[in-house]
């Protein structure tokens, strides 16, 4: 397997001698170039600061696909689902993904799906296709059984978002790496959730600091992470770093992207060596790079 530091040497000999490979490699696999999108998460900050000015840098960066990092009081960033829609449409972007979730619910309980309900139609009013459950509920899970009911929670959420448009997605962490009775949750969630119903947003970072392998997952998994969070991870812990930093094997990864059926694409930043809007600068460069 070609590794990431073979890969970026190989690379780099090869713009040296003027020749440009990577574009028809991925192309050849994809069948299409996907646009590089955003969770604004990494910019939390600098958006409570000055929400204006760096929507407006991260659109001129070049990300035109953005991902909420919330969802509260049937607004998003403070705007109502069509406000919201209609400003980014003014800037030359969209929002194609929101991260929201719950804990465990109980089924005969409808009040307890309300949440859900108002969510995705605000979600589906401001123009996504995706609803993301953003978190595992490790406080609840204590059995393979809890992990089995939260199965089952994300394939009535993927009936539900299907009604609505939308397509539902779930976003791992760490601890849904930690075994269970001898089961890695994870693969119980992968196994239990119908793939008609349910995609997994692959934290790229959060696997590898989970013990997991991404290239791994992608081949026992085909077709069931159509969405990627495109993370590094920091080599000195949790967080992550500047793409091409860090410890995951991008050029590998997006070798699989076929495979997995990818669609959609983000890329998060949680920690910085540099300014956050400098940091995703970077980001951008190094896929447009990488994807060609």
């Amino acid at each position: 397997m070609l590794n990431r530091r073979n890969f970026l040497r190989s690379a780099a000999l090869l713009a040296a001698a003027g020749i440009t490979t990577q574009h028809e490699t991925f192309a050849a696999i994809t069948k299409k170039k996907m646009p590089i999108g955003l969770q604004l998460y990494s910019v939390r900050d600098d958006l409570n600061s000055d929400f204006d000015a760096t929507m407006t840098a991260v659109v001129g960066i070049g990300y035109k696909n953005l991902e909420a990092a919330g969802y509260s009081d049937g607004k998003f960033y403070g705007k109502t689902p069509s406000e919201f829609k209609k400003y980014l449409s003014g800037l030359g972007a969209k929002l194609t993904g929101s991260h929201t979730g719950s804990g465990l619910l109980d089924p005969a309980k409808t009040q307890e799906w309300d949440f859900w309900s108002k969510n995705m139609d605000a979600t589906a009013e401001a123009g996504c296709k995706w609803i993301v459950q953003a978190y595992y509920p490790e406080n609840q899970i204590q059995t393979v059984d809890d992990v089995k009911r939260l199965a089952e929670q994300f394939n009535r959420l993927g009936k539900m978002a299907k009604q609505n448009g939308l397509r539902f997605a779930y976003h791992n962490h760490v601890t849904e790496f930690h075994k269970i009775e001898d089961v890695v949750p994870y693969d119980l969630l992968l196994n239990e959730t119908d793939p008609k119903l349910v995609t997994f947003q692959m934290d790229t970072a959060q696997i590898y600091y989970g013990g997991g392998d991404c290239v791994d997952y992608l081949k026992k998994y085909p077709g069931r992470f159509t969405n990627w969070h495109v993370k590094d991870a920091n080599p000195d812990g949790l967080g992550s770093t500047e793409l091409g930093k860090g410890a995951i094997d991008f050029y590998t990864l997006f070798q699989e992207a076929k495979n997995a059926g990818l669609e959609d694409f983000y890329v998060e930043q949680e920690r910085y060596n540099m300014s956050p809007i400098e940091a995703i600068r970077y980001d951008y460069d190094y896929l447009s790079k990488l994807l060609g």
